[in-house]
């Protein structure tokens, strides 16, 4: 029997990801969870987009929250095109506003 195997996301998916988790606001463990992401893998791509002013970071009484940026909407926005263009399925559990079919 053969059996499709699926290929692994690349940097740029894992980043439109995580952004559009992001677009309401939401907590690190989400992401992780949400994104299916390590723990190092979640703070290495939060720390390159907040790098990037993709992503910005806010605390309050309920913890730190991450929000996508003006630009990180921009990359969602063009990420979203990309993706329409080339066909692209969206990854099961993560149907986020940023592609829309």
């Amino acid at each position: 029997m053969a059996t499709e195997r699926k290929n692994n996301r690349g940097r740029i998916q894992i980043m439109g990801d995580v952004l559009g988790l992001a677009t309401a606001g939401i907590k690190k463990t989400h992401i992780m969870y949400r994104a299916n992401l390590s723990y190092e893998q979640v703070h290495a791509y939060i720390a390159e987009l907040i790098e990037r002013s993709m992503l910005e970071q806010a605390t309050n009484d309920d913890g730190t929250i991450y929000r996508a940026t003006e630009k990180g909407r921009a990359f969602l926005h063009y990420y979203g095109r990309l993706v329409e263009l080339l066909d692209m399925p969206v990854p099961a559990g993560l149907e986020v506003q940023y592609i829309s079919r």
